[in-house]
């Protein structure tokens, strides 16, 4: 895989959890941490996963209506 091709994967991943990230968001923001955390593995694209950290920071970042940056590595 290229550059090129490395980058646009990158970018569809992103793209991928964003739109997840809003439609879970509408059903989640709010909600207690553990509820958000239970149910955020169904919630996320085929093919991502977020390690148990970062899994704990996006459950508190939904509960609480903060933003969440999503690090991928290339």
């Amino acid at each position: 895989m290229n550059d090129r091709e490395l980058r646009k994967l990158l970018q569809d991943i992103a793209r991928q959890f964003q739109e997840a990230d809003r439609s879970f968001r509408e059903t989640h923001t709010g909600l207690p941490v553990h509820v958000v955390r239970a149910d955020v593995a169904d919630a996320m694209p085929k093919g991502i996963t977020l390690s148990a950290e970062d899994l704990d920071k996006y459950a508190a970042a939904v509960a609480g209506d903060e933003p969440f940056e999503l690090h991928l590595r290339g």
